[in-house]
């Protein structure tokens, strides 16, 4: 290069530079979009997971919502330990907890002194317990934040409906804030929406109806709440500062926008919405609140619960998780394993940030106060903003080399409010092309966090395409992530025709086989359902392509199809949930009407045995406790299912001999719970 064209080359990157410089200069932040949050709703969104507690009366007496006539004196826990309690809500990375303080029952939980329903009066601790102070102390020893829930229905008061009931619940709401509540900040406190209908009432047993906005004074309880706490949150009445999900399933909308008014869908929210209200997805780790021995089987799978987290705090909203403590006083040992694996599992899939240091290449700068580095500094006050009139640009980011990646998380910087509408995610291809990823995610809105689930690609870059936008972009972190695959075995269903389901985690293949083989990565692949109309054993595999790892094997005997069965008593009825291959379905036998379900198997067999499922759903009863078995006619089977009740699964008869037949009679003697009508989840015959 000689003297002219260097003096030339150095002239023009100068300019460049300067030119850098200029567009880099420092700028205004962007305007609010209104609304906006409280800098108390940012702390508690910040929680991201906190949980529920439910423990009362409910728990002695197997029930989820008391009538208020419960005595006190079965309220009785041998061993409660609230600092068990909040050690596991603690380790599984839980930011507070919850207690129910009083339930719909009316029993409280600590020794008020404007009711003689409570612990007071239990033989618990010799009436002396107060578990309200119990958690405190537990919460405060541990570091967790404290909340209270108090419903404001109280089947159990006998002026509930009448002026007197409304200073009852705002001097205990009084009580509670002011003489627990003193060495601890209280975080959040949970009015129900459960409001009148039938109860005790003092020995009336009546129905009683009010206007829940008016009734409670619920304007009066939050002054005294605020007065002592002001940045606690309130969840229900009329001065909420966050907004039920609109299920306890746990769940959000994929959009979700946490402005909010009246009329709108609380999965959702709106962005035409007046208030700032972000959802909160409240769940129970069973399908319970209360602890009920029978679901002791249906503590929520570890891929369930995974889902939950991605759907609730991964949409922009908190989970609340509850956990019912049992009988004992304690969480449950299935419930805390089961929330320690999830634990794990979560700390694993956000283990590397693989955009950590990457600088990403912005389509436009508001200024270099606003520069892309803010979007991977780790610093939630820094922040990406474009310029008024830009809503529409891409952000890139290039790896060194080819990288695997199958999570991609996004944050707006809410203080001046939620903005993103909608976006798309590309990742770069081998021929270096620009390529959607494969999601079932809707990629709409953002807000506090966003988190993307795809099947892995290995690429050299990403890109997220802002696409529409309530203001300029206000962005202050995205982080990418190489998730494993959760290894869980699959699930195996048949469906009534003989047609097989297999389904594993998201990103999992499934390799299977039905010659009696043990499956491996080598077996049949699994790509869409197949047809199985014969007796056989499927067994399969989840199986982690990029970290190599297979999960335990799971498999499922099936006999013959039930397309072919027929009822014959009750006439008349069809049975087909009996008869589906769900056991998520059921059909209930009317007992004042029959107590048979004989059914023809289209064929004559030769029979082995039986199997029995009752209605396992929350809502489930009539699991079959005594029966009777005949085939054509002959008693081949009577016995008893002795844990049915406490553990409502598949029950497996056995016939003493091989019976040949057409026509199987099931005979209900009883069920375990004395229900009206006997469930029948699924029901197979075994064939030789």
């Amino acid at each position: 290069m000689n003297r002219y064209t260097l003096l030339r080359f150095t002239c023009i990157c100068g300019a460049v530079a300067l030119a850098a410089t200029a567009c880099r200069k420092e700028a205004k932040a962007p305007d609010p979009v209104y609304p906006i949050p409280t800098q108390a709703q940012i702390d508690w969104q910040k929680m991201e997971t906190y949980a529920f507690v439910h423990f009362g009366l409910n728990t002695f007496n197997d029930l989820e919502w008391g009538y208020g006539d419960t005595p006190a004196e079965t309220f009785n826990p041998t061993d409660l330990d609230a600092e068990q309690w909040v050690r596991i809500i603690q380790a599984a990375g839980f930011k507070g907890v919850i207690l129910t303080a009083k339930h719909h029952d009316g029993f409280t939980l600590w020794p008020s002194k404007y009711t003689e329903y409570s612990v007071k009066n239990s033989p618990w601790r010799n009436g002396e317990g107060d578990m309200v102070r119990d958690l405190v102390n537990a919460c405060r020893k541990y570091g967790l934040k404290f909340g209270l829930y108090l419903s404001p229905w109280d089947r159990n008061h006998a002026e509930y409906g009448r002026p007197a009931y409304t200073e009852y619940f705002q001097n205990q709401i009084q009580e509670l804030i002011n003489g627990y509540c003193d060495s601890i900040e209280l975080f959040e406190y949970w009015f129900d929406g459960a409001n009148g209908g039938d109860g005790y009432y003092g020995g009336a047993r009546e129905k009683r109806s009010i206007d829940p906005n008016s009734y409670y004074q619920y304007e009066r309880a939050v002054a005294t709440i605020h007065a002592k706490f002001p940045n606690a949150m309130i969840f229900g009445g009329t001065e909420p500062t966050i907004r039920w999900v609109g299920n306890e399933e746990g769940w959000a909308g994929q959009t979700d926008w946490a402005p909010y008014k009246t009329g709108d869908n609380p999965h959702y929210g709106s962005p035409n919405g007046t208030e700032w209200l972000p959802a909160e997805c409240d769940v129970s780790i069973r399908p319970g609140w209360f602890y009920h021995p029978r679901e002791d089987q249906a503590v929520r799978s570890l891929s369930h619960l995974v889902n939950i987290y991605y759907q609730s705090v991964g949409r922009n909203a908190t989970l609340l998780m509850n956990f019912p403590v049992a009988l004992n006083g304690k969480i449950h040992p299935l419930d805390s394993a089961r929330i320690m694996e999830w634990r794990q599992v979560l700390d694993e899939q956000f283990q590397t940030n693989l955009l950590a240091g990457i600088e990403a290449e912005a389509g436009n700068v508001r200024g270099s106060n606003f520069a892309p580095e803010a979007l991977t500094d780790g610093d939630w006050d820094t922040y990406w903003a474009t310029d008024d009139s830009v809503t529409r640009t891409a952000v890139t980011f290039t790896f060194d080399s080819l990288t695997p990646v199958n999570r991609l998380l996004l944050q707006e910087y809410i203080p001046l409010g939620q903005r993103v509408s909608k976006f798309a995610v590309e990742y770069l291809d081998s021929l270096n092309q620009w390529q959607p990823i494969q999601t079932e995610d809707t990629m709409t809105t953002i807000g506090y966090k966003r988190i993307i689930r795809f099947e892995t690609v290995a690429t050299e870059g990403l890109r997220v395409q802002f696409q529409e936008a309530r203001g300029p972009l206000c962005i202050n972190n995205i982080e990418a992530y190489l998730a494993p695959v959760l290894m869980v075995e699959p699930s195996i269903r048949r469906n009534a025709a003989g047609t097989v389901f297999l389904s594993a985690p998201i990103g999992a293949e499934i390799h299977y086989t039905t010659d009696g083989s043990t499956p491996t990565p080598q077996s049949k692949l699994f790509t869409e359902p197949f047809e199985m109309p014969y007796k056989g054993t499927v067994q399969a595999i989840s199986y982690d392509p990029t970290f190599h790892k297979s999960s335990a094997v799971a498999s499922h005997t099936f006999d013959i199809p039930t397309a072919a069965f027929s009822v014959v008593t009750p006439e008349g009825e069809k049975a087909s949930a009996a008869f589906d291959g769900n056991p998520s379905t059921a059909w209930y036998l009317l007992l004042s009407k029959s107590r048979e379900l004989e059914f023809d198997l289209g064929g004559t067999y030769t029979l082995t045995g039986l199997t029995y499922a009752p209605d396992a759903n929350r809502w489930g009863m009539g699991p079959v406790s005594k029966y009777r078995i005949f085939v054509d006619n002959r008693e081949v089977a009577h016995g008893e299912f002795s844990n049915i009740k406490a553990s409502p699964i598949e029950q497996l008869v056995t016939f003493p001999q091989p019976i040949e037949g057409r026509r199987v009679r099931f005979v209900v003697e009883a069920t375990a719970d004395d229900a009206a009508s006997a469930s029948f989840a699924e029901i197979t015959v075994l064939t030789r």
